[in-house]
């Protein structure tokens, strides 16, 4: 009998303590850019030059990278079992190398870059990255308009993703997105509009492999 209380004492403080380490947890998610794409830099040309390089950028793999680059960023990253993916193929690969196979990849297409369509203006020679930004600014101000998607049905629906993104996380205390520079830029903004911040050393910037940290302290 006097076994049976301590055994019950045991259950009830174990309760009691994992009560206490899930209070005091504080509830993260790490939005990680994708890896170096397997392309040449792409220089001066036209209009047509950079519209194929575009395309070409959307198609190819990824670069082969030391996952410990951006896994040393992420606190228990071996328990991670679930990744929300932008379904592009250089995202997807980056998700694979830093987080084996052996986790879930929940691709949605709100997590494709932001797509534009190229400004056409004949003869003119720009570098190629130059009128990649022209031309996704001219989009989302609604100038360069073409058959893509607008910028303010994008954003309403990375608004709608961002809190589904926001429960898994308050959730599960963890969740993690591999997505593209300029999708995550903009849901960095939305996050931290509905009271996410930096984690300490959090802020890591857009460029390729960044791992940016947001926790949730209300």
């Amino acid at each position: 009998m006097q076994k049976l209380y301590w055994v019950l004492q045991l259950i009830i403080l174990q309760m009691f303590t994992v009560q206490i380490v899930s209070a005091d947890s504080i509830p993260r998610i790490y939005i990680i850019r994708h890896a170096n794409v397997d392309l040449p830099k792409p220089g001066w040309g036209s209009a047509k030059k950079s519209k194929k390089y575009k395309n070409a950028y959307n198609t190819v793999g990824i670069e082969t990278f030391n996952p410990e680059k951006a896994l040393h960023k992420i606190e228990n990253h071996a328990s991670i079992d679930t990744v929300f993916c932008s379904p592009q193929l250089r995202a997807q690969e980056t998700a694979l190398l830093l987080f084996s196979e052996d986790v879930i990849l929940e691709t949605d297409s709100v997590l494709i870059e932001f797509d534009y369509p190229v400004i056409q203006i004949p003869v003119l020679q720009l570098p190629v990255k130059g009128w990649l930004a022209i031309s996704r600014i001219t989009w989302m101000t609604g100038i360069n308009r073409g058959k893509k998607s607008n910028y303010k049905n994008r954003i309403s629906s990375l608004n709608d993703f961002s809190d589904e993104l926001t429960a898994f996380a308050l959730n599960n205390e963890l969740a993690v997105v591999v997505a593209h520079g300029f999708v995550n830029r903009k849901l960095i903004k939305l996050l931290k509009a509905n009271g996410w911040k930096f984690c300490k050393k959090g802020r890591d910037g857009h460029k390729n492999l960044s791992v940016n940290c947001l926790e949730y302290n209300n």
